[in-house]
């Protein structure tokens, strides 16, 4: 595998919050970064910074979760000219290789309209200030496969998800077993082509969001 296949299978992501204040021509604006491992974390952070400043203009947003074949990324300008607000976020977060994370930008209008550059590098700056502020951790891409094998090979399986690093998530043994497992990105190919081979092409195989 080569080496930059490899650093792709991996990405940043904040410890935890952060946050940075500033001022532009009387409009208030707070960039808060906030982990986020699902969709979930993020409506929950939204609302929770709606209701800790419910007299903000906007609160547009950013987010990415996971990586690869699994990332999910959205931007919200939250009222602001179409453009001007979620999309510079997101912009930073891909630029950085942020994942996991949530960037809301909130506004407090102070009388005096920005324009649309004014706009996109303020909300630009929520991102990119936060991020310094920020702890950050590298995380590593992890993807989930459902897995139909017959008992009879289980153990080789079982050796083999050990020795790429894999884990099993949850199993099911019925007529046939039918496991969900996880695998660090960087080992998938090799992974599903030993898979094939341990089960002789009698095994199948799915991707998995995660």
């Amino acid at each position: 595998m080569s080496k930059e296949h490899d650093e792709h299978s991996f990405y940043v992501a904040p410890a935890k919050k952060a946050r940075c204040r500033f001022t532009v021509q009387g409009s208030k604006f707070i960039g808060t970064l906030l982990p986020a491992a699902d969709e979930e974390d993020v409506r929950e952070a939204i609302l929770s910074l709606q209701a800790e400043f419910p007299d903000a203009t906007h609160h547009a947003y950013a987010y990415r979760i996971s990586t690869g074949i699994n990332l999910v990324e959205r931007a919200s300008d939250d009222g602001e000219p179409s453009g001007s607000a979620g999309p510079p976020i997101l912009q930073v977060l891909q630029g950085r290789n942020i994942s996991d994370a949530v960037v809301i930008g909130t506004r407090f209008f102070g009388g005096t309209k920005l324009g649309i550059g004014g706009l996109t590098r303020a909300y630009r700056d929520c991102a990119r200030l936060s991020l310094e502020k920020a702890l950050l951790k590298k995380k590593e891409q992890l993807n989930e496969y459902e897995l139909h094998l017959d008992y009879e090979v289980l153990g080789a399986v079982n050796r083999l998800l050990e020795s790429m690093e894999g884990k099993i998530a949850a199993a099911e043994y019925t007529e046939a077993v039918k496991l969900k497992v996880i695998v660090p990105a960087r080992l998938a190919n090799n992974f599903i082509e030993s898979f094939d081979a341990v089960c002789r092409g009698q095994g199948r195989w799915s991707n998995q969001q995660r």
